[in-house]
């Protein structure tokens, strides 16, 4: 009879027990959550497992949703999915990684103060057919990817309007002739991994200008600003800034004469 009596206390007790929260290192764990681990002096080790890639679930057997492991492996055989040593979790349909502080990298630019850019002048001819441009290269970065990587280009160019031959802070006679005067400055590869297009444009910053006024203050700048966010694989890149012009007549774009340019490229981890 005593045997039965406790049998039926431990196993009314079964379910209040399977509910409650569990603490570890403390006695009553917060209400909010089923498991509370506490310590001053030790940390919470995940499980450690060697992934493949990021679209497949080994070494586990499917994906789940939520899972969290430590990888302890770099694999980059499957290109568009490759895996390196960090924390991921689970989505539910491929693992994704957890971007670390200090992962994120300052590839150009990123300082206080400074001027990324010298004074480069563009004579602009008259366009004899529509759509005619002129182009010219402002700078050049080269940068290397370990990984791939969201990349963020974000640059402030400054221009000068002027005739053709008016130098930067002259006097001369300023644009009168109220024509329409348009100015570009753009992003390219020149070089780049495969899957890149070279020599394609992107981030591309527009000004159009029109001085009807019988003098022009060459010491004003106008600022244009190309920005752009892509989503790149490792690599080695040739990244150019560009500046272009076109007008039915001829001027002098002057680039750079400003104090503030500034030519800024950060890249994130995204695998």
């Amino acid at each position: 009879m005593k045997n039965i009596f406790a049998a039926f206390i431990i196993l009314s007790s079964v379910p209040s027990t399977m509910m409650a929260q569990v603490g570890i290192g403390i006695a009553s764990p917060n209400a909010n959550a089923m498991l509370e681990v506490s310590s001053t002096n030790k940390g919470l080790l995940l499980p450690r497992v060697a992934l493949t890639a990021t679209n497949n679930p080994s070494p586990l057997s499917a994906h789940v949703a939520g899972m969290t492991v430590y990888n302890t492996a770099t694999n980059t055989t499957v290109a568009a999915n490759p895996v390196y040593p960090g924390e991921y979790y689970n989505d539910g349909t491929q693992w994704q990684r957890k971007t670390a502080w200090f992962e994120k990298t300052m590839l150009s630019g990123g300082t206080i103060g400074g001027d990324a850019l010298g004074t480069i002048s563009l004579d602009v001819p008259a366009a004899t057919t529509t759509g005619s441009i002129t182009t010219i290269t402002l700078a050049t970065v080269s940068f290397t990817l370990s990984k791939p990587s969201v990349v963020e280009f974000d640059s402030n160019i400054s221009a000068i309007f002027t005739n053709s031959g008016i130098a930067p802070g002259g006097t001369g006679a300023g644009i009168t002739d109220n024509a329409v005067k348009l100015c570009n400055v753009y992003y390219s590869f020149t070089a780049a991994p495969a899957s890149i297009p070279i020599n394609t444009v992107f981030g591309l910053s527009t000004l159009s200008y029109t001085n009807s006024f019988s003098t022009f203050i060459t010491t004003g700048n106008f600022y244009l600003v190309p920005r752009s966010t892509l989503v790149l694989p490792a690599g080695n890149y040739t990244l150019t800034v560009n500046g272009a012009g076109g007008s039915g007549t001829a001027f002098r774009i002057t680039f750079g004469s400003g104090n503030r340019d500034a030519i800024n490229i950060r890249a994130t981890p995204s695998k």
